[in-house]
């Protein structure tokens, strides 16, 4: 009975070990770095958007202020912020007081407005 345990315990460690890579220099480092850009990627990978009201806004300068909503995706509370345009000719018919829907760049770019919409 022992001897099968052992055969069986033997065989079980050595199926294991036949199913995975060897170890490589710095495979702990990748695994670990790879955790981590698959968390955040979703967020990273694209715009995200929010609703706010706008309490300021410099055309000239391409920047505009608004007090939004929580964003999630960023880890944001509600507040009061500005940003600036991507390009400054989406503020175009935009004025102080506006409920708006705007979009971020990315989770890496926040400072940046996108695309700004009356709501």
């Amino acid at each position: 009975m022992k001897t099968i345990f052992v055969a069986a315990l033997f065989a079980t460690l050595l199926s294991g070990a036949a199913c995975s890579p060897p170890a490589q220099p710095g495979a702990e480092e990748t695994a670990t770095d790879m955790s981590a850009l698959e968390n955040t990627a979703p967020a990273a990978a694209g715009a995200i958007e929010s609703t706010g009201v706008v309490t300021a806004i410099d055309a000239a300068a391409g920047t505009i202020s608004l007090d939004h909503q929580a964003i999630p995706a960023v880890s944001w509370p509600a507040m009061t912020m500005q940003f600036t345009a991507e390009d400054p000719t989406i503020l175009q018919g935009i004025a102080v007081g506006d409920r708006v829907l705007f979009q971020l760049k990315s989770a890496t770019e926040t400072s940046v407005v996108t695309m700004i919409h009356k709501q």
